[in-house]
């Protein structure tokens, strides 16, 4: 069977090419097969042969035609590649018998850079492409530059996977050996800057690698920094976020104060600022790979089908916390690279806008939001129509534009933002900021990205704080606010907590010290504008110790769990107090004084605010989910509702709030609300739960809460308890106070549909107090009520 999978002498199909380590489902590329092929008849022909007449024979064949030739290059660069232990003796021969400067050999090479399974490559493989790669640069090889500028694309930003780490090793020692020969080509040289900058961010943890990234990278910048201007304002945007690396803080420092000891025809920052980023540059953080599957999303697929493979690409390219880094270089390669032809613009095709709010969604964490948001909105800063396009202004224009019906907390966000970096982005440069912010903002108006921006100024859910901001970055476009009466000012109006930008960069770094020690700016006659951050902060993670008491006499149900997670019975007690996130006056976290004699669902629980679905569904942290949960009440309240494409809406809704922060308390409140009278589940699910154990029933449809615990089940039976799981068990806890009775289901679901009666014992640990043991007496009673063919022959 070896034999036949490896296409051995006596195997009717033909041999696998060993360059991927690939499953026996992956079909290879045809140049593969090619490349084994002739590595096949290579060998026939050297079988035997003396090393000179094997010499002879080669140049023989090689000045036959131009095929012969290629297929002994095509043989000796495979060989080279799969069998290192001969390499040195199949270079020798590559030597005899190439008659073009290596330039078949370079371009078998190229493909290899720019396969998209470059990932799965073998290990041996990708060092030997190394090795020949720097061999090739001792004969002065045309060519070896553009396979490197490939591999520079290979190396993946927010992946610390052993295979990239090892890349990473490899491209560092690589531009080590053959620094003098890299300075020569200067796109060579920004582009390595580029990508050294960029995944130095991610090696914290590595921190050899992270010196070696950073050392080289400065090396360059210090000793080529006329040829790394060519990256434009992208390359101010990468040294942010790496100046406080002590390795690059000198050079930040330098480029700030004294420009022209790096280069005397750099005249300062605003000069990169001013030049706008090429796209090679852009597209180099993002593999052929992500390319590909983006490209087809972008030019294919419509706007009301896009989300499942929006969905596919976050879980197999941003599901880590590494890989957050990554959404920055998605977002500027959509704006300042990807851009659409006008077939695509006038079809029914999912546009750029619409994709990159579906993409913000899955961010996590604020500080990534916020310099999410200057990669969406960075063009604008520095636009001149003479030298920046349109086209890198429009995403921005129409998420503003197009949210403001639907999501108008996003589209007073992004006006804030702008109005925010406007200012604090660098203060002496603050005028001209805000005039390319206008300037862009008009030059769509004028070339008919949108009509005009008054629809958003007039709207009515538009404060006047936002519409002050709107008129101080747009006067040309938009009348001056009137100043409300005195008498419609309350005294009691509460003032809305204040977005922090200030995680995206010290704006004190973008002057030189004698400028911070001076005195401040005047403030502009603007208004404080403070909107909450659409995109929530953590929740906080209730944390339990366990702490083991006297072994008791278990039933049947408890032993399971005895057995399973290696416990008898303890006690659940807070190890601190909960601190509560309040987002639109919902409450995250409940306290209480002591256990109650007895057995509570949730002991000392405090019941959840009581407030509508409507102010639910407002709640700022629930932007992401689009119109998902409306969508879903909309269902529930259906005169005859289908409980299936209900179920398909809740697992959606699961799945979206374990990826992201959204508020519990508004998910609950959204969801718990939909078990009214027209939904009570006990009777719907009496047998649809139980057909299997003999109940008999007319309904057959599964009821809401079974949706809800199957989807809560595919994050609770994970081995470790990750942010994900904790979130979805604290769903189920947030969902019994709210006097849903999850209990005695879960453990149902737990122990008869999927036998992970572990899943019950994570949810019992979200308790604020009781144990185990109680919980199981209390949900057991339940089960046995509801469901008594369980129990009773």
């Amino acid at each position: 069977m070896a034999e036949i999978q490896n296409g051995g002498a006596h195997s009717p199909l033909p041999p696998q090419p060993q360059l991927f380590q690939l499953e026996p489902i992956d079909v290879a590329e045809p140049w593969q097969h090619e490349l084994v092929e002739c590595f096949i008849s290579f060998s026939t022909l050297s079988a035997g042969k003396s090393q000179t007449e094997l010499h002879e024979t080669l140049q023989r064949k090689a000045s036959e035609s131009m095929n012969s030739h290629g297929e002994l290059v095509n043989a000796l660069v495979y060989g080279i590649l799969t069998v290192p232990a001969e390499g040195n003796t199949y270079l020798r021969h590559l030597n005899i018998v190439s008659r073009d400067g290596f330039a078949h050999a370079i371009s078998r090479l190229k493909l290899l850079a720019t396969a998209h399974r470059f990932a799965r490559l073998r290990p041996e493989v990708r060092s030997q492409l190394f090795w020949l790669l720097s061999e090739l640069v001792k004969v002065s090889a045309h060519g070896v530059d553009q396979v490197v500028l490939a591999l520079t694309r290979q190396v993946r930003s927010g992946d610390v996977t052993q295979g990239n780490v090892k890349l990473c090793w490899l491209m560092v020692r690589f531009v080590r050996a053959n620094y003098a020969w890299l300075s020569t080509f200067p796109v060579l040289v920004a582009t390595t800057v580029y990508m050294l900058g960029r995944v130095a961010l991610d090696h914290s943890r590595i921190p050899d690698l992270r010196a070696a990234e950073c050392e080289l990278a400065v090396q360059l910048l210090r000793e080529r920094f006329h040829e790394c201007c060519m990256i434009g304002r992208d390359l101010v945007r990468m040294l942010q976020d790496v100046a406080r690396i002590p390795e690059f803080h000198d050079l930040w420092q330098d480029i700030l104060q004294r420009p022209q000891s790096l280069s005397p025809l750099f005249a300062g920052i605003e000069q990169l600022l001013r030049t706008p980023t090429p796209p090679m540059f852009l597209a180099n953080r993002i593999t052929y790979e992500m390319e590909t599957r983006l490209r087809f999303i972008l030019e294919n697929l419509p706007a009301t089908s896009y989300s499942r493979n929006l969905m596919w690409f976050v879980q197999r390219y941003l599901s880590t916390p590494e890989s957050e880094s990554l959404f920055c270089d998605l977002i500027r390669y959509i704006v300042g690279v990807f851009h659409p032809s006008n077939a695509v613009l006038a079809s029914n095709v999912v546009p750029r806008y619409v994709f990159l709010g579906g993409l913000l969604r899955f961010i996590r964490s604020p500080v990534v939001a916020a310099n999410a948001k200057l990669a969406l909105f960075y063009d604008w800063l520095f636009y001149d129509p003479k030298s920046d396009t349109i086209m890198n202004i429009e995403p921005g224009v129409l998420i503003i534009a197009q949210s403001v019906d639907k999501y108008t907390f996003m589209t007073a966000s992004f006006i804030e933002f702008l109005a925010y970096e406007s200012d604090a982005y660098s203060p002496e440069l603050a005028p001209a900021i805000r005039g390319s912010i206008g300037l862009a903002m008009q030059d769509a108006v004028e070339k008919g990205v949108i009509p005009s921006i008054m629809p958003i100024y007039e709207h009515p859910r538009i404060e006047v704080d936002i519409r002050q901001n709107l008129y101080y970055l747009f006067p040309q476009l938009v009348p001056p606010v009137p100043e409300p009466a005195p008498s419609e000012a309350s005294a009691d109006d509460a003032e809305p907590a204040k977005e922090d930008y200030s995680l995206l960069i010290d704006p004190t770094d973008m002057l030189p010290p004698a400028a911070v020690d001076s005195e401040p700016a005047p403030e502009p006659p603007k208004p404080a504008v403070e909107l909450p951050l659409p995109i929530a902060a953590p929740q906080p993670i209730r944390t339990v110790s366990a702490t083991p008491k006297t072994s008791i006499a278990l039933d049947p149900v408890s032993r399971m769990f005895q057995e399973e997670i290696g416990i008898t019975d303890f006690d659940l007690a807070p190890e601190g107090p909960a601190d509560s996130i309040n987002t639109n006056g919902i409450s995250d976290t409940t306290e209480g004084d002591g256990a109650p004699e007895d057995v509570a669902l949730v002991a000392s629980a405090e019941p959840l605010p009581e407030i509508s679905v409507e102010r639910a569904l407002e709640d700022m942290s629930l932007w992401l989910f689009g119109s998902t949960l409306q969508t879903f009440v909309d269902s529930v309240a259906a005169a005859e509702p289908n409980f299936k494409q209900i179920g398909g809406s809740v697992k959606e809704i699961v799945d979206m709030f374990a990826q992201s922060e959204a508020s519990i308390s508004a998910i609950t409140r959204v969801l718990a609300s939909s078990f009214s009278d027209s939904l009570d589940m006990e009777d719907a699910e009496t047998n649809a739960e139980l057909a299997a154990a003999g109940e008999s029933s007319d309904e057959l449809e599964h009821d809401l809460l079974h949706y809800i615990l199957t989807a809560a089940a595919d994050y609770a039976h994970t081995t470790d308890m990750t942010n994900s799981t904790r979130r979805v068990l604290q769903l189920l806890v947030q969902l019994t106070e709210a006097k849903v009775d999850v209990g005695f289901r879960w453990l149902l679901h737990s122990v008869v549909n999927t036998g992970k009666p572990v899943q019950y014992a994570r949810y019992v640990d979200q308790y604020t107090e009781g144990t185990l043991q109680a919980a199981l007496v209390r949900d057991l009673g339940m089960l046995q009520e509801q469901f008594p063919g369980l129990f009773y022959a």
